[in-house]
Formats: C-alpha cells, sequence, structure tokens
C-alpha cells in the first residue's frame, strides 16, 4: 500500500498533541488520502482502503495522483475525496470499519464535508450516516432498508445553498454499543426527477465527545506559560472560569482552573490546578526620587546569581540601572529582571503671600522645574491674575513624587471701597454713556437700584453687569438727578463676610 506523505504529516502532528486535548479519530482514512492502487477511473472506493461498498451500487474514489477530469472541484484537505451518484431506483454509499467498537452510553459527534455541482436537485432530509455492529450487504442498487440508528445530518432545506461549495454536515449521538461499521448515503428517499445527481464528500470524523484539560501541572516560573485545550468534538459554547469564552486559555499564573463545554449531546466540564516551583518577581519597573534606594527580594529558596555575580536572596539599588537575578531550584532556573529609573524631585515655588489694596491686581507666576504643574481647582492657565483674596494652590506632579504649594492673597490691610461717578450721560456718544459703580475685589455686588425723586423705583438688578443704562421701560429718563443703592457682600481672609449698603446720587445729564 502506498502511504502519501499528506497523511503521514497529519497523523505525527495529531500525535504530537497534548494527551487528552484530541479526542480519538475512529474513522480510518477519513480524507481518502490514502489508497491501495491509485484510481484511474470510475467506481473504484475499494482502492480507498478500508472504505467497501455495501450494494451494488458504485461510488467512486479520485486522488490527485491521476486527474481522470471527474473532480469538479478540489479536496477539501489533502489530495482524495469520495463521490456518490443518486438517481431513481440508485443509491451509492461508502462505508468503513471503525478503529474501535463504540461504548454503550458515550456520546460521539461525527461530521462531514459535502458538495454537489447541482444543489437545487439536493433531496434534503435523507443524507446521513448509519452504525452497526455487522456491516451492511445488500444485492440491489437502490435504498438500503435500515431503521434505528440512522442519523439524519441534513434537516436544512437550505443545506447546499451554493454550487460546489463544501458544506459541513454533523451531528451527534449516543452509541448502544458494539457498533462498528459506518455507513453514509441517502437512507430516507432518492431524487424524484431523471437525471444524473453527484455528491462529492470529503473529511468524514467520528470522534468521542470528551473533555479533558490534562493533569495538574507545576511549571518552573512566571514566564513560564501553558496552553490549555478545551477544544471538544461538537463544542458550541466555551465558559472559562476566567471569563473566557474561546477553545484555549493560555495560563500565566499559579491557580485553579476550569472550562464548561456545551455540545448538541450533552455539557462536559474540567478541572486542572497549575502551580509554579519558583514563583516570584522582582515587581514591576520602579522610578525613584534621586538619592533614594529600595530593596529586592527574591522570597523563594534556591541558589541565586544577581547581574553583577553576588549570590544573596536581597539586593539593594542605590542607582539607575537594569538589575537581573537568576534563582535555581527544584529542578528550575528561573530569570527575572527588573528596570530602575531615578528622577530628580519636583519642584514649585509661588512666591510670597500677598497684600494689597482697592483695585490693585496680582499675577501669580509659578516656578516649576522637574513635573507637570496644576492648579488645585482647575485653573487651566499656569499663570494666574487675582483681584481678590484668598488661598491659591497648586501641585507640581513626576514619576518620583509630588509636591504643592500655596500662596495666600489679601486685600484686607487697607480699606476697601465703591467708586461711582457723580453723572453720566447716555447720548451714545461712545462716553460715559452708563452708569456702573465699581470696587475692589473683596467687594461682591449682590444687588443695584436707582430710584426718581419721588422715591419710585426705576431700575434694579441682582446679576452682573450692574449697570443702568439710564431708561425706565425702555424709555429714555429725563435729565435730573436719581438716587442709587448697591448692597454687597464684603469678604476678608480668613474671617466671615460682611454684607453691608451704600446710597448716593447720580445726576443724568443730556
Amino acid at each position: 500500500m502506498r502511504v502519501q506523505w499528506a497523511f503521514v504529516r497529519k497523523l505525527l502532528v495529531a500525535l504530537l498533541l497534548p494527551l487528552g486535548v484530541m479526542a480519538q479519530e475512529l474513522i480510518p482514512n477519513g480524507s481518502f488520502e490514502t489508497y491501495l492502487n491509485c484510481p484511474k477511473q470510475d467506481n473504484l472506493l475499494s482502492e480507498a482502503a478500508p472504505w467497501y461498498n455495501p450494494n451494488r451500487a458504485t461510488p467512486d474514489f479520485y486522488h490527485t495522483c491521476f486527474n481522470t477530469g471527474q473532480m469538479d472541484l478540489p479536496p477539501r484537505s489533502g489530495q482524495g475525496l469520495g463521490r456518490l451518484f443518486m438517481d431513481l431506483g440508485w443509491a451509492e454509499y461508502m462505508a468503513t470499519p471503525l478503529k474501535t467498537p463504540l461504548d454503550a452510553g458515550e456520546a460521539y459527534q461525527f461530521e462531514m464535508y459535502i458538495s454537489s455541482a447541482t444543489p437545487t436537485r439536493y433531496p434534503s432530509g435523507s443524507f446521513g450516516a448509519y452504525f452497526s455492529q455487522q456491516p451492511l450487504n445488500s444485492p440491489l442498487k437502490d435504498l438500503l432498508s435500515v431503521s434505528g440508528q440512522v442519523q439524519v445530518l441534513d434537516n436544512s432545506p437550505q443545506r447546499l445553498p451554493r454550487r460546489l461549495q463544501w458544506e459541513q454536515l454533523s451531528g451527534c449521538f449516543v452509541a448502544r454499543g458494539g457498533e462498528r461499521h459506518v455507513t453514509i448515503g441517502n437512507f430516507v428517499k432518492l431524487p424524484v426527477l431523471l437525471g444524473y445527481y453527484y455528491l462529492f464528500i470529503d473529511d468524514v470524523s467520528l470522534r468521542p465527545i470528551r473533555l479533558n484539560l490534562g493533569r495538574d501541572t507545576t511549571l518552573c516560573g512566571r514566564q513560564s506559560t501553558l496552553l490549555l485545550n478545551a477544544n471538544t468534538p461538537g463544542g458550541i459554547d466555551y465558559k472559562w472560569n476566567t471569563g473566557s469564552t474561546a477553545q484555549t486559555l493560555t495560563v500565566t499564573k499559579p491557580g485553579k482552573y476550569w472550562v464548561t463545554v456545551t455540545t448538541a449531546c450533552k455539557t462536559l466540564s474540567d478541572t486542572i490546578t497549575v502551580d509554579y516551583s519558583l514563583d516570584f518577581s522582582l515587581g514591576r519597573d520602579t522610578t525613584l526620587c534621586e538619592g533614594a534606594s529600595m530593596t529586592l527580594r527574591v522570597p523563594v529558596p534556591g541558589t541565586f546569581r544577581w547581574q553583577d555575580g553576588s549570590g544573596q536572596a536581597t539586593y539593594q539599588v542605590r542607582g539607575p540601572g537594569t538589575y537581573r537575578v537568576q534563582v535555581t531550584g527544584a529542578g528550575c532556573t528561573v530569570a527575572d529582571t527588573i528596570q530602575v529609573r531615578y528622577v530628580l524631585p519636583p519642584r514649585l515655588d509661588l512666591g510670597p503671600d500677598k497684600q494689597l489694596c482697592g483695585l490693585e491686581v496680582y499675577t501669580i507666576k509659578p516656578a516649576v522645574a522637574e513635573g507637570t504643574f496644576r492648579w488645585l481647582d482647575a485653573f487651566p492657565e499656569t499663570d494666574r491674575m487675582v483681584n481678590a483674596s484668598g488661598s491659591f494652590r497648586a501641585s507640581v506632579t513626576n514619576d518620583c513624587a509630588t509636591v504643592s504649594d500655596v500662596v495666600d492673597i489679601d486685600y484686607s490691610g487697607c480699606e476697601c471701597t465703591i467708586q461711582a461717578p457723580d453723572a453720566f450721560s447716555p447720548n451714545a456718544d461712545g462716553l460715559n454713556d452708563v452708569f456702573q459703580p465699581v470696587a475692589c475685589g473683596d467687594i461682591t455686588f449682590t444687588t443695584m437700584a436707582v430710584y426718581n425723586r419721588w422715591g419710585e423705583l426705576i431700575f434694579q438688578t441682582s446679576s452682573a453687569p450692574f449697570v443702568w443704562d439710564g431708561t425706565y421701560k425702555g424709555q429714555r429718563c429725563q435729565s435730573a438727578v436719581y438716587t442709587w443703592r448697591v448692597d454687597y457682600k464684603l469678604s476678608r481672609l480668613g474671617k466671615e463676610p460682611v454684607f453691608q449698603t451704600i446710597n448716593s446720587r447720580i445726576l443724568l445729564a443730556q
């Protein structure tokens, strides 16, 4: 028998996978890769041993070792494929013994790929697989007469929506026990119209539905990883205790890991515990302030070797650099590295406290170095102009530390006054057109009112700007002397605010 290297490579990959990751494949030569003799004509399924023909029809086997012109599409994988012909009164099948008998009560996942050049003629709801203890045998060419364990795999009417495209058929079942053969073909109905109908077959598979993450495992250190493979035949949904829904999980730290896999037949779960022989870390890369030091510790037993050749369990860091330790113990050698960077501490000076008077304005100019500056009240600019009493706080931050400073501005060192003009002329000449009192920064106006000479209220506002344009109900007022009143709040640094009122007169001139 001639063996194709593509099949050998596939077999070697399967054997090299971790134990328990891949369920045992029970279909021999399921991808039609090996042959007894290269098939050079139709009706030679028996060359793809151990496949055989269970009735008097003539199923086909094709391989790229010889191009007969009958392969309407490339094999789904590898170099070979099978083909069945169906017509009124004619039903072709392909059958093979299983590698081992099926176990009673065990769930199995069966799958295969099919394709047709005329998918619209496909008799949906009829194609499947039959598992039996003894091989089927019929002297006829028509449908095989079987019942019971036929697994119909194509219940969807749109099973073959595309011409000459491989489509998967699959299903799971629970074995009665002792089944040694599988037969594939139409068991329910054949095409009702006269005319040929071909169906290509490839990658036939039967695997027990099992889940095994492997035995509990001990790895060397934190740089070691373990790939857990929960790939389960017929698996629909995967849920790991980490929240992952993938078929595989890469373990990067010690702990207990478990997964639940849902299939159409049953739900499975498995758990594995992963330990580390030398479970330690020097920590994340670190930034220190200039002049500071830190101690690196290895909290596991073993033989130590630092980057400078020293062999103690601790190491004192006093300068910038890359520090590395190699630990040998428990049959493992593990290394870890940490980068230590030194920076100057941040600096900040907001300047001295200030005593101001009246309408004086002061600009705070922070002196900043070695960091990122911000005002603690979220003022957006660095330089800050102030005209009222208050405590103004800021900070500077870098990877080393955060420092802060505060400057007090106090307008209580002299008397705060309200100033207002004696007259104004609202004639729209751009000069002295409105009446607007002003005051130093510690005075906050709350209301302003204007009265005529008979004491009538003709203007009032409780929101800025505190301005009167010389009108009443939209009409310009006559030239006269008017009385105005301002209620205000006087704030003093470190003291309770005082609420007061001031009254005076203003001349409205034309």
